[in-house]
């Protein structure tokens, strides 16, 4: 799919971003939970959502003059894609806005499938086996078609690269592409099993001898975090490593603003830290959003504080995940400050479009750019929520007239007068049926016992009358 070209971003078009923290602090890199106004040292590490300067955790980086690295090596910002993770050092305006520094992307694993799991009760997540790590991808992950990847091609002995957010039980991916490579196979992890010539990763066999090349690295140790580089045995079975790497786990430095977002990892209750994409956090002051928010391993969060003697204390910690989806007419397309539109009982939902938005025609295959959508045209658009009322367009697709769907987290609900609030609008369900997330009818007032705020549930106006006649939660 090709990206938006030549789109100019405006303030007008970013809205309200979310800043990366309340306070900022007094300079110098002191770390201090300090409250003055001004530039602040940030490092940033999360999702790339969008480009025409960088996207990340919310906020806009401009990138002139920023360093980039690339899998240890040189590069610059046309190597990076939509769905990478990706940790940004800078300084912050405190506006949603900021430059980069340096902007470094590294990938999780990199190797063939070895097995392929399909999940018992959802269709859009399968668990793939690479290096003997379980990497969970979904339909929510972003999937480089260059090679004609795809969801559902994905095969035995492909070789991926990797990026993604560490589980306790492996990885789950946010972005992955095909290689070209087999010879080129990666692992990242901490050392176990140490002996003279081998060790483990998550498991997997790694050989190393006197040819390995160290970097940064006098003597192995045990628990060392370090990326392995090498080639596979004739079995599959061990990773020869050509290069072993020392690689910087969580955040080293003192930084006024920090941004992080993962899936938790040995939370402990009795003082409320965790892990974080291997940065220990402090979440015992945070204010949690939503307030509902219950803290344990498997969550994913995004957590906003700074950065003293390596550890992250957190101001706040939102919980993240699925991606929004509309289905709808779009209801206006303004290509000078870079938006579409779709309006739902008179409210219009906004969708802000850059240069990493993908835009297809679905029945033709062909790209789109911006100027090709206009009012009226029944669009697919999915994307994430930035912050409150800001929606950054990850993917839209111009498809023939069908239902209108909207998938997106629950707000509020009211089971009395049968309305729920999605994307800032409520909608009457009074007229509507009702299902579970396996298409098992359910009465009203099964479905509105089952809400839960932040859910995500499906709202459909089938005959696109403008009643929405049919909910679903959407599990």
């Amino acid at each position: 799919m090709k990206q938006l070209e030549s789109l100019r971003i405006t303030p007008v078009a970013l809205g309200l971003s979310l800043l990366l923290a309340s306070g900022c602090g007094g300079g110098g890199g002191s770390g201090s939970d300090a409250s003055a106004v001004g530039d602040a040292s940030v490092v940033s590490r999360g999702i790339i959502t969008g480009f025409g300067s960088v996207y990340v955790n919310g906020v806009r980086y401009h990138t002139s003059g920023t360093k980039f690295t690339i899998d240890d090596g040189e590069g610059d910002e046309s190597d990076l894609k939509v769905g990478m993770i990706v940790t940004v050092r800078g300084s912050s305006q405190g506006n949603g806005e900021g430059s980069a520094d340096s902007i470094v992307y590294d990938n999780e694993l990199k190797g063939p499938v070895s097995a392929i799991t399909p999940d018992a009760v959802d269709a859009s997540r399968k668990t793939l086996t690479i290096l003997g790590q379980a990497v969970l991808v979904s339909t929510d992950t972003t999937i480089d078609d260059d090679g004609g990847l795809t969801f559902d091609s994905i095969a035995l002995n492909d070789v991926l690269e990797v990026s993604g957010y560490v589980t306790a039980t492996g990885f789950t991916a946010t972005h992955i592409e095909l290689q070209d490579n087999a010879d080129k196979i990666e692992i990242k992890g901490h050392i176990d099993n140490l002996d003279s010539d081998s060790f483990t990763i998550g498991g997997f066999a790694v050989s190393y001898d006197g040819t390995t090349e160290l970097d940064d690295i006098k003597v192995l140790t045990k628990d060392m975090f370090v990326e392995v580089k090498g080639q596979l045995d004739a079995a599959g079975t061990t990773l020869i490593a050509i290069k072993i790497e020392g690689e910087e786990e969580g955040f080293d430095d003192d930084t006024d603003e920090a941004e992080i977002k993962g899936v938790i990892s040995d939370y402990n209750a009795a003082d409320d830290t965790f892990m974080l994409q291997g940065q220990k956090v402090d979440a015992s002051s945070a204010r949690l959003e939503p307030a509902s928010l219950v803290l344990a391993d498997g969550v994913t969060v995004e957590v906003e504080g700074y950065v003293s003697n390596e550890l992250l204390i957190a101001r706040e910690v939102e919980q993240k995940g699925r991606k929004i989806k509309i289905q709808a007419n779009l209801s206006a397309v303004d290509e000078p400050v870079g938006t579409v539109s779709f309006k739902f009982n008179g409210i219009d939902v906004v969708a802000r479009v850059n240069v990493g938005t993908e835009i297809e025609d679905d029945n033709t295959g062909n790209d789109l750019l911006l100027t090709d959508l206009s009012a009226g045209n029944f669009v697919e658009m999915e994307g994430f929520a930035e912050s409150p009322g800001v929606i950054n367009a990850v993917e839209i697709k111009r498809v023939d007239p069908d239902e209108i769907r909207i998938v997106a987290s629950l707000k509020k609900f009211d089971s009395d007068a049968m309305s729920v609030e999605l994307l800032g609008i409520e909608f009457d369900l009074t007229a509507a049926s009702f299902e579970d997330g396996e298409d098992n009818s359910l009465s009203a007032s099964e479905f509105f016992k089952a809400l839960v705020v932040g859910d995500f549930i499906k709202v459909k106006d089938q005959d696109s009358n403008a009643v929405f006649d049919k909910a679903e939660l959407d599990d």
